[in-house]
């Protein structure tokens, strides 16, 4: 089965001092300059929820990595509680690592939600004065007659739909194998496979990692649309979640650490730069990261795959940041976080080693042309 994803996420609590979590199997990916920042998150995680209380759950998480993290010694999560309310919690959890602060994240705790009446929205002109609010910001309302829908009625929810014309994740080829097969072609017309030794370290890698990712695709259809540059869609999937179902505090901490793949990287595609541009992509490093929890549905599977729909916002070589937004679904389409990300994009020269397979992948659009121009 391989390596369950929550032995990379756990923590466990110091022997002497309270309220502290020590770091557990830390993971450096080849050519990255510390430990993989969404193992940091979701271990921070872990270590706030560990002094929470059920019914408490995560619904909220902000971060940022202050510096890079290597393997060793263990980082410390030390747990500040920052208040405890009838309906929400707060945590805030500083990293450190020897006698350097590393990583600090905010987290929020919630109730569970509430179950809404089976008949909600049904019936919910009955009884509206035509008069409107009575209150302060009654002047932010628009008049019933100016709503977008010409309706009065509540919906008890809104949520950006799934994407269209998904293929299902079994049809989506995973990274490792699109590289192998890449490799294969290439030498079968005597091509020459650029700093092959690069990409077999990150095949090997990918296969022995409980994390697995697939690009995500659309079906083809008769008014094909070529999905934007600034858009990435992944599917990512925990290889092994164990005997046991793990609890859904876990489960948040596996997605969060999964939510960190190749997120800032979607920023370094919209402008084109890449393993094979020219220039070629320099560096890729996160600055934050947030993630904002909604209710799982009654058919969450915790093995199932996920889509983590990424948008690049903004990137920008001269300040050498890039921003991203993303969403991430159920195979079913529910909509379960929201995520965000800004980070470190920097162009370099032709020579060094190549960098950031692990923060921005690789797929046709890298290999097809070489040294294609970046958007400078």
């Amino acid at each position: 089965m391989g390596e369950q994803l929550s032995t990379h996420v756990t923590v466990m609590p110091h022997p002497i001092k309270p309220l502290t979590y020590l770091s557990q199997n830390l993971w450096v990916p080849s050519g990255a300059r510390g430990v993989f920042g969404g193992q940091i998150l979701a271990q921070a995680i872990m270590a706030a929820t560990s002094s929470t209380c059920s019914p408490l759950g995560l619904h909220s998480a902000h971060c940022y990595f202050l510096l890079p993290a290597q393997r060793d010694p263990q980082i410390e999560y030390r747990v500040e509680k920052l208040s405890d309310a009838r309906s929400y919690s707060s945590r805030l959890v500083r990293a450190w690592q020897g006698d350097k602060e590393i990583f600090v994240l905010m987290a929020s705790y919630a109730l569970p939600p509430n179950p809404l009446p089976s008949d909600f929205g049904k019936k919910n002109d009955e009884g509206h004065s035509e008069d409107g609010p009575k209150h302060s910001l009654a002047f932010s309302v628009d008049p019933p007659s100016q709503t977008p829908t010409g309706s009065r009625k509540v919906l008890p929810k809104f949520e950006l739909p799934f994407p269209a014309d998904m293929l299902p994740p079994s049809d989506c080829e995973e990274d490792a194998d699109f590289l192998e097969r890449w490799i294969r072609e290439r030498e079968s017309k005597n091509k020459n496979v650029w700093e092959k030794k690069f990409f077999e370290e990150y095949i090997q890698e990918r296969k022995s990692s409980p994390v697995s990712i697939a690009r995500a695709r659309r079906r083809p259809t008769q008014n094909d649309i070529a999905t934007p540059a600034q858009v990435r869609m992944s599917w990512l999937r925990a290889k092994s979640v164990g005997p046991e179902r793990p609890n859904e505090e876990i489960v948040k901490a596996m997605i969060a650490y999964m939510s960190d793949f190749q997120f800032i990287g979607t920023t370094a595609r919209s402008i084109g730069l890449n393993q094979n541009s020219n220039p070629r992509l320099g560096m890729l490093a996160s600055l934050d990261h947030v993630i904002h929890f909604y209710p799982f549905p009654h058919t969450f599977d915790p093995s199932a795959p996920f889509l983590h729909v990424m948008e690049a916002q903004a990137a920008n070589l001269s300040s050498g940041r890039g921003i991203a937004r993303g969403r991430i679904y159920t195979p079913d389409g529910h909509l379960i976080a929201v995520t965000g990300q800004e980070g470190v994009v920097r162009a370099g020269g032709q020579g060094g080693k190549r960098k950031g397979l692990i923060e921005g992948g690789m797929d046709e659009a890298d290999v097809g042309k070489t040294d294609a121009k970046a958007k400078l």
